[in-house]
């Protein structure tokens, strides 16, 4: 779990210096100051409490991040839940706050193993993606919608997670970025992966690989590119299995330096090669080298392959 100190500080910094540069410039202001106060400034830094209909909701979220920092996440959960069943108004710069924390905490890969419950998070992202949606905050819909995909997708709720990544496509797109778009149309396409709509994914894994080329990125075309021949094999829809053989053996190469759930992809292939050529005994050991590989990489991945594992077993004897 990822936790973005430095950026929560500096976010907090800037309100502060908004926050004063509001006061000095004129806000509106409660009649609460003690009359010793008005008549002889009795004390320098007591004032009128300024009148902000965002108070309430910026201690709530001021508690979230001393937890976070704190690294209690089961209480930061606790209290986000708190923030958004009070239903307070939030403003824009408290979202980008809470943005940072959330994709602090909602895991930023497939298959996760979540040490907490995640489920009081909904709400709050939500909110967040609506507010970024109704004031066209393209910078916010950035921030929340990673997490927010991210969370659909860990409770398997794909069409929702398809949603929100259709509009991450959209910005990447109008900023003219294309990796962006890439990276976000193969995660929109992984999606489908997770549901085993084989034959849905493989246009927008085709079309983020297509880009990854254009513009040189080999790491994300090499992902993107397994993910393609994932879908192609589970379909029993690819060519001969010596020309696939080949490509995996290259896309193998491309993602030895990635993190280990990239890295596993070409040995799961592979041996669903084998496996489809009969030679059962090389797939075994091509899935155990994959188990071996994400063994500590905090994912699934393993208890998944061990599954397949023991059906290569079963087949073995038969």
């Amino acid at each position: 779990m990822k936790l973005f100190f430095d950026d929560l500080d500096l976010m907090f910094d800037l309100n502060d210096i908004r926050e004063e540069k509001v006061e000095k410039s004129g806000d509106f202001l409660f009649d609460d100051e003690p009359l010793e106060q008005i008549l002889y400034g009795q004390n320098p830094n007591r004032g009128p409490t300024r009148a902000n209909l965002y108070l309430s909701a910026l201690e709530c979220v001021r508690r979230i991040r001393r937890a976070y920092l704190d690294e209690n996440i089961r209480d930061a959960l606790e209290k986000a839940a708190e923030l958004s069943s009070k239903a307070y108004p939030i403003s824009k710069r408290m979202c980008f706050s809470l943005a940072v924390i959330m994709k602090g905490i909602v895991p930023n890969y497939p298959n996760p193993i979540i040490e907490f419950d995640l489920s009081a998070l909904r709400p709050l992202l939500e909110q967040v993606w609506n507010l970024a949606l109704r004031t066209e905050d393209k910078e916010l819909q950035q921030e929340v919608g990673v997490p927010l995909s991210r969370w659909y997708e860990h409770h398997h709720r794909y069409q929702d997670a398809r949603r929100v990544l259709r509009r991450l496509i959209e910005l990447g797109q109008e900023k003219r970025n294309p990796i962006d778009e890439a990276i976000m149309l193969n995660n929109f396409a992984f999606e489908y992966l997770l549901e085993e709509r084989w034959q849905d994914a493989i246009p927008f894994f085709e079309k983020a690989t297509k880009i990854f080329k254009e513009n040189a990125d080999t790491s994300q075309y090499a992902n993107s590119r397994a993910n393609y021949w994932i879908c192609r094999v589970e379909c029993d829809n690819f060519e001969e299995a010596e020309k696939v053989e080949t490509e995996v053996k290259v896309i193998a190469k491309l993602l030895d330096k990635k993190t280990a759930w990239h890295t596993r992809k070409p040995l799961i292939l592979l041996a669903k090669i084998e496996e489809k050529r009969g030679n059962i005994n090389a797939a075994i050991r091509l899935v155990k080298r994959a188990i071996k590989v994400c063994n500590k990489s905090n994912t699934r991945y393993p208890e998944l392959d061990a599954k397949y594992l023991k059906y290569l077993k079963r087949k073995q004897v038969v």
